[in-house]
């Protein structure tokens, strides 16, 4: 089957038309405009993932339409989701594809664009709290109207969702990648992503019972990131070294660090908003990250918890006392500032640090020429005096790491080893000491002991009792230290020497 391009005839059901500009190409098949049609565009399959195999899919998907109808807003059209609306076959009658509402891609931007601040500052999107929360809110509610036909997304994940920046409403793409339930049969869905893939299924594989709560726990990692500062929920600081590194491996054993028990195997980011959220929203959270896949949360539990929050009237996010710009929930401190704080305070220790001051290397001495009859010898490097250290400095880092260790100083010279006849000075002194440290502690025990004998004999009065007590006393500590001297501390100089 020859492959159709712009200008070729088509069928949309049993009218006649043409193909008209390419829009867009991807691995499964190409988007066009239709000339006669310009609310409508169609996928046409490519030739080599074989289109027939899609007849039956896209049958199934006509049949069970979710209830999403397009929104119209100020004369403004709004498609909140790309679906199937009649099937499109070439001129011989063969089945290459079908038409779909035509989405305009100028207005929206991809979810993955506002969920860090600095990236959503660059493309000009919001950057609150509230307008989150109403994309949260808004993806829930869509999810929801899917779910009700049986219908999964498996694929959940921000790069794959599009939202328009004027009315912050969500729009799903690609609606023919998603796990279809058709009248007696289910098309499953082809790919997934794994760090948005389940515990469960991170170790097994995804089964057909297993794609509605596959969707719930894509969808609680979507909103924990808008409503989050962009951060994964099994992202954050591992308390042990045997805690794996990749996202994947830390959903597979479990490590989520944000919920109200706390993790002992991980600590949550110091600059995470979770501990400034609504109970309400932090019990949701502990669900769906939990041990059990069955607690896991709804699309439309999630809808309804998230529509009073993004209802101004309700007065559950308020507006920043310090910053027009944040939002932050009633009753808590705003997140956004407390994370400003933390960051600025960071980056300010960081670039305080002074850098370390390169070595210099030293010249490798050069042969000097002294007459073709003599040997040519190195020439010695004249005496300099040694480089004065300059402090650099002070550097924003381009990367905040809150592991920083500073670098190692260079590593201190060898002791110089003695050899000749300062080691055969070392051991005659020691042999000599060896010899004269017992004859030196007898005669002093010696001269101690007749000592002791004279005070006895000279006793008379009682006072001269106390006073011989006294005396003995102090003599008693002398020996004492005598005994250390020779016992201990001599022993220990000659083994030094």
């Amino acid at each position: 089957m020859s492959s159709l391009t712009t200008g070729s005839p088509i069928h949309i059901g049993s009218r006649a038309t043409r193909l008209g500009p390419l829009i867009k190409s991807g691995g499964a098949g190409s988007v066009y405009l239709l000339g006669d049609d310009p609310r409508s565009v169609a996928k046409i399959y490519h030739a080599r993932v074989d289109p027939p195999s899609y007849t039956d899919r896209i049958e199934a998907m006509l049949q069970l339409r979710p209830k999403l109808p397009d929104q119209y807003e100020d004369g403004k059209r709004y498609v909140q989701i790309a679906w199937p609306d009649a099937t499109v076959r070439d001129a011989q009658g063969r089945f290459v594809g079908f038409a779909m509402p035509a989405l305009d891609v100028d207005a929206t931007s991809e979810l993955e664009q506002i969920l860090q601040e600095r990236q959503a500052r660059a493309a000009g999107l919001p950057v609150g709290l509230g307008h989150k929360v109403t994309l949260a809110a808004n993806l829930a509610s869509v999810l929801a109207a899917l779910h009700a036909q049986h219908h999964y997304v498996v694929d959940l994940k921000p790069v794959n969702l599009r939202f328009y920046r004027a009315s912050l409403y969500i729009a799903l793409l690609d609606c023919d990648g998603f796990s279809i339930q058709g009248r007696g049969r289910r098309f499953h869905a082809p790919q997934y992503t794994p760090d948005y893939l389940a515990p469960e299924y991170q170790i097994r594989a995804l089964d057909e019972a297993g794609e509605e709560t596959q969707d719930r726990f894509a969808l609680a990692v979507v909103i924990f990131q808008l409503l989050n500062f962009g951060i994964h929920p099994y992202s954050g600081r591992p308390a042990y070294d045997r805690v794996p590194t990749d996202v994947p491996g830390r959903i597979r054993e479990r490590c989520y660090a944000y919920s109200q028990r706390g993790n002992p195997m991980m600590a949550p980011n110091p600059v995470s908003g979770h501990a400034l959220m609504p109970r309400e929203l932090r019990d949701l959270f502990d669900r769906a990250f939990g041990d059990d896949p069955s607690q896991r949360p709804s699309s439309s539990q999630w809808s309804e918890c998230l529509r009073a929050y993004a209802q101004p009237s309700r007065g559950l996010i308020v507006i920043c006392a310090n910053n027009r710009e944040h939002q932050h929930y009633a009753g808590q401190p705003c997140a956004a500032c407390v994370r400003h704080d933390l960051l600025n305070v960071t980056a300010r220790t960081a670039a305080a640090r002074p850098r370390p001051a390169p070595h210099a290397r030293a010249p490798r001495p050069q042969p000097q020429a002294r007459g073709w009859w003599r040997t040519a010898a190195p020439a010695q490097p004249a005496a300099t005096a040694p480089p004065r250290l300059r402090v650099a400095r002070p550097q924003p880092p381009m990367q905040w790491n809150p592991y920083y260790a500073p670098p190692a100083g260079p590593p201190s010279a060898p002791a110089p080893s003695r050899s000749g006849w300062r080691a055969r000075l070392a051991g005659r002194v020691r042999a000599l000491a060896a010899l004269a440290a017992p004859l030196a502690f007898g005669y002093g025990a010696s001269q101690v002991q007749r000592f002791y004998e004279s005070l006895r004999v000279a006793t008379r009065t009682p006072l001269d009792g106390w006073m011989n007590l006294i005396l003995l006393t102090f003599l008693g500590a002398g020996f004492i230290a005598l005994c250390y001297v020779f016992v201990i501390a001599i022993p220990r100089r000659l083994v030094r020497l």
